[in-house]
């Protein structure tokens, strides 16, 4: 029965529109009304046989950002859009989207930097945003740094007209604002031409049969905006650290850390390399956000000991999320990077990517200002059960024909050693004494008198 109810799951999420989305409806499942599903694909590095400097190969390691292609306007232009979690508002570059060819975009307000647009934005043949609002920029900020195209998936209390999910939800297309990534095993089909997929409209559990409602907690927003969550207790190595406030951001494919914990690296875990002069620092500003971030490489002979750990915990969540220091290494170019990066200007934040995706699953919802997280469970399959019944049972089995089988041996050993007993030589005493009896035995015989 559960073959066909996961079957019948996997046909039903159908990729109907290159890089698009897909409907998904009800197989006697909770949830009557539609959600989303849309693939999407991380951008691939640049890969380069030349040798780039330190800071050239931190700045292109720090976002691995995903995206969703879709056609905006009439007539359509397929463009790419990158999934931006911590803004509400949507953007469109005229790098990759030319206003004059299309016969849909309404200005709405003009700004200094950028145009408050309205324009058509097509999931399918079926499924459109006559009214999808968006900030319309130039090639190029006025930092001449390249903008691109996002779609907004923060957080506001109230409907905003700039809030891509809840647009969506006033077109009736989804059942709740919320939303959630799906990478590797846990994305609903397996698809290699796509790296995951993000499900809008309804929780995991309301599709799967592998998410389970009674793991879900949550844990409420104190800002709007950012996806933050607000730890009870982080611990460097069992030292208590004053920073616990971390920003989820899906893009971002390493870690940035507090001022506080790059002290404290800088006084302990790195001490020995500093001292050796294994250590370098350097520092580079980022094509996206404009700041200036620092970061270290080590020599390729260093040596990690007593590596400390590093943990999260929040009560409302039900759990303790911990970093491997170890996994934060990085090889490259016969140099280890610590792939934790600090701003130049003092934080007292963290950031966590994808690594953290990977690892746990999170589910946020807009109606309520609220980060969902499905407790990581062991749990056995009726297969895992069943074979290990069998080796519990030939391991029983295995144990009484041992005990059977040792028990036998002594009793034939006790046996033959009975046996042996049996021609063991008397001893010489006991032999001469019972001569004499015998001589004496047979004296008496002959003193009888015989008959005639």
């Amino acid at each position: 029965m559960k073959k066909w109810y996961n079957f019948l799951s996997t046909i039903n999420l159908i990729l109907i529109y290159s890089f698009g989305i897909s409907t998904i409806k009800s197989f006697g499942l909770r949830n009557t009304n539609e959600s989303l599903l849309i693939y999407f694909i991380k951008e691939k590095s640049k890969t380069s046989n030349e040798i780039i400097s330190e800071e050239d190969y931190m700045k292109s390691l720090m976002f691995k950002e995903i995206y969703s292609t879709f056609n905006i306007g009439s007539p359509k232009q397929n463009i790419k859009f990158y999934y931006e979690m911590n803004e509400i508002a949507s953007s469109i570059s005229q790098e990759f989207y030319f206003p004059k060819r299309s016969t849909t975009l309404k200005l709405i307000e003009n700004k200094k930097n950028s145009n408050i647009s309205q324009e058509l934005f097509i999931f399918d043949e079926n499924k459109k945003l006559d009214d999808f609002i968006f900030y319309l920029k130039g090639k190029f900020d006025s930092n001449k740094q390249k903008n691109f195209n996002s779609l907004g998936l923060g957080y506001i209390k109230n409907d905003s007209k700039f809030s891509f999910i809840s647009n969506v939800h006033k077109k009736g297309y989804i059942h709740k604002k919320v939303f959630s990534f799906l990478f590797g095993d846990d994305a609903f089909s397996d698809n290699r031409a796509y790296d995951g997929q993000i499900l809008i409209g309804s929780y995991p559990h309301d599709i799967s049969p592998y998410f389970n409602e009674l793991d879900l907690n949550f844990i409420s927003l104190k800002d709007e905006e950012k996806w933050i969550i607000e730890f009870d207790s982080v611990k460097y190595n069992d030292q208590e650290l004053k920073d616990k406030s971390a920003k989820l951001d899906v893009n971002l494919n390493i870690m940035i850390g507090p001022e506080q914990f790059r002290k404290k690296l800088i006084s302990s875990l790195f001490y020995e390399f500093i001292e050796n002069g294994k250590y370098q620092e350097h520092s580079f500003i980022s094509d996206k956000d404009g700041q200036t971030y620092l970061f270290y490489t080590f020599d390729n002979n260093i040596r990690l000991k007593n590596i400390p750990n590093l943990s999260f915990f929040s009560k409302a969540l039900n759990e303790t999320f911990k970093i491997n220091i170890a996994t934060l290494f990085r090889k490259y170019k016969e140099k280890y990077y610590f792939n934790v990066l600090f701003s130049k200007t003092p934080k007292n934040i963290w950031v966590f990517g994808q690594q953290f995706f990977n690892t746990y699953n999170f589910v946020f919802d807009l109606d309520e200002g609220k980060i969902g997280y499905y407790k990581i469970i062991i749990k056995y399959s009726g297969m895992f059960i069943t074979i290990l019944c069998i080796i519990l049972s030939a391991a029983l089995f295995g144990f009484c024909y041992l005990r059977a089988y040792l028990q036998v041996s002594k009793e034939k050993n006790q046996n033959q050693n009975q046996n042996r007993q049996m021609y063991y030589p008397i001893r010489k005493e006991y032999m001469n004494q019972q001569k004499e009896v015998n001589k004496e035995i047979k004296n008496e015989k002959d003193d009888k008198p015989k008959k005639d």
